[in-house]
């Protein structure tokens, strides 16, 4: 009989003789030195009482059975969440206007002395964050441990441009909804856009040990993982960072109707699927019902969007990672206009922003 406190899948993997990486749960942190002492931890996770450790058969089973431990888990595998199928529509409108404008806001904002978190492939220095004043304040590498900015896939940078850039590159034409506030890149997934929990978990700790220094009060997740049934990590990491004050915006997923990805299953987050530009769901945008929430929560466009590219131009690219980016960058203006706003009201002010397209809420850019 399997150990209630050991998840099923990390249990088939370890009994087909494999060592492998599980998330380790314990009931108060003060445990956790217990585990470093016996058991070969890779990552600690404090801030969701937990630690990455690599486990065979017989550790799994003993650690499972340990008082000190409340679950195990495998570590899911986290991809970005962009449409592989791309679009050749161009469009010059100017998001920022119509973002203001979609928010009832009269006195023009942009997102000035807010920062915003884009935890994604990386950030490249592009002219539309970085000119007239370098906006990417701090930058933090979970995969490669460098310390400069930079992107070697290109998503996170795509992210970045349609919540942050300016549009300089473009004579304004391209710029995004929050074009002045300062951008913290985190870099936890790959060149190859996968990742696992612990690198995203390693990120979402950073953040909320450095959210006061830096100002951090709004973060961008267009990534996911399918959800665990348990014990989620994503969705306990993003439910800690929504707990201290900092508005979490997640990719609803690309893989349809009842495909949504973890952390957007989470009911404080605001998850955000993807329209097409005749207000159409997207046929790749993921819905569905978790534990009785209704989710995405709101949608913006995210086909065939042009954004800007991490080599210094502009490209164009599809996918809930696009719609995500909008609904963050709206966040910031609003924290612009009213910076004592919580997680909980930000939500609460998008959505009521919102008009009815088919049925579902839109937040709509107009591009």
């Amino acid at each position: 009989m399997i150990d209630r406190r050991l998840d099923y899948e990390l249990y088939r993997g370890i009994r087909e003789g494999r060592r492998l990486p599980a998330l380790c749960f314990v009931k108060n942190n003060a445990d956790l030195r217990y585990l470093e002492e016996k058991y070969n931890v890779v990552s600690r996770f404090p801030f969701i009482r937990a630690v990455g450790v690599e486990l065979d058969y017989k550790g799994a089973i003993e650690l499972s059975s340990s008082p000190y431990v409340e679950y195990l888990t495998c570590q899911p595998k986290v991809t970005t969440l962009d449409d592989e199928s791309k679009e050749s529509i161009i469009d010059n409108t100017y998001l920022y206007d119509s973002v203001v404008e979609a928010l009832g806001i009269e006195t023009k904002l942009t997102g000035r002395g807010v920062t915003l978190c884009i935890m994604d492939t990386g950030v490249n220095t592009h002219s539309d964050l970085s000119i007239p004043r370098q906006r990417i304040k701090e930058f933090y590498d979970v995969e490669n441990h460098l310390d400069y900015p930079y992107d070697d896939n290109g998503h996170g940078t795509f992210v970045a441009g349609v919540a942050a850039g300016n549009g300089i590159l473009s004579g304004g034409k391209r710029r995004g909804v929050a074009p002045a506030c300062d951008i913290v890149g985190i870099k936890v997934i790959s060149k190859s856009g996968e990742s696992g929990a612990f690198k995203v978990l390693e990120g979402m700790q950073w953040v909320l040990d450095n959210a006061k220094r830096l100002n951090i009060r709004v973060i961008c997740m267009s990534f996911g993982a399918d959800p665990l049934e348990i014990n989620d990590p994503l969705k306990l990491g993003a439910e800690t960072l929504v707990r201290n004050g900092i508005t979490v915006v997640c990719a609803a997923g690309n893989s349809g109707a009842g495909g949504l990805k973890s952390p957007g299953i989470s009911p404080y987050v605001i998850t955000v699927g993807a329209v097409d530009n005749m207000f159409e769901v997207a046929p790749f945008s993921s819905s569905g019902i978790y534990d009785g929430v209704k989710k995405p929560d709101i949608y913006a466009r995210g086909v065939g969007v042009t954004g800007i590219k991490r080599n210094g131009t502009y490209t164009v690219m599809s996918g809930t990672s696009v719609s995500a980016p909008y609904v963050a960058g709206a966040a910031c203006l609003a924290l612009e206009r009213c910076p004592t706003l919580t997680p909980a009201e930000i939500k609460r002010i998008l959505l009521t922003s919102c008009d009815y397209k088919n049925g579902r809420p839109v937040l709509d850019f107009n591009l």
